[in-house]
């Protein structure tokens, strides 16, 4: 499997452009239960991914409503612990994106390796955000959301059946990448990409757009 993305914007390095599902919305506290990437090599070639994982605590049923996810699913899977030197390797020496991974994804993900003792400083890696690309382009509207369900459905055309599982929403975002960069020409550049991802009015919209709709009983990513 290939993808263009590598075609519209240049890979000095792989791309891992990933998801989580967890037990909630809380970075240190709340705990991932699944992660699925794409690394999308210079070239253009993906190798796909996806690991369920035993958080050591019950799912709340608010987040298997969001994810699908049981006790019982991942009750054979190792912890996240086990897996951090997997993990790290995976998420060592690359760049990152996904969609909300500014808001929601890499400072969870930062929580968790900290749980193992590792600072996982994601500062210094280029971040390919598709909902700060999507915040950018589409002027907000109170009465429409700006999700990943609608980045989907305004550049790809189709719904997102496979809303909330990891490979589902990362293959999703992957093909909005890549329309987004065929659309505008003005993103096939990291120094501006960059600096779309410093501008703190478009990362808080990325971030808290919709938040209300989060109640404290509500778990999973915002999107």
């Amino acid at each position: 499997m290939r993808t263009i993305i590598a075609d519209y914007l240049p890979l000095d390095k792989p791309l891992v452009i990933f998801d989580l599902e967890t037990t909630g919305l809380t970075a240190g506290e709340d705990r991932i239960i699944e992660i699925a990437y794409e690394k999308i090599m210079p070239s253009g070639e993906i190798i796909a991914s996806v690991q369920r994982i035993n958080p050591g605590r019950p799912i709340p049923e608010a987040s298997t409503r969001i994810t699908g996810i049981t006790d019982e699913d991942v009750k054979g899977d190792p912890s996240f612990t086990k897996l951090s030197y997997e993990f790290w390797n995976v998420f060592e020496g690359v760049d990152v994106g996904g969609f909300n991974v500014l808001g929601f994804d890499l400072p969870f993900l930062r929580g968790e390796f900290a749980t193992v003792g590792k600072s996982f400083d994601f500062s210094q890696k280029k971040v390919l955000d598709a909902k700060i690309l999507y915040h950018k382009v589409v002027p907000r509207d109170n009465f429409a959301p700006r999700n990943l369900s609608a980045a989907y459905k305004l550049y790809c055309g189709k719904p997102h059946e496979s809303a909330h599982t990891g490979a589902g929403d990362v293959r999703v975002t992957v093909e909005i990448l890549e329309k987004i960069l065929e659309k505008h020409p003005e993103f096939r550049s990291w120094d501006i990409i960059m600096e779309l991802n410093g501008q703190k009015k478009l990362l808080e919209s990325a971030k808290n757009e919709h938040a209300p709709l989060v109640t404290s009983s509500s778990t999973g990513t915002l999107f």
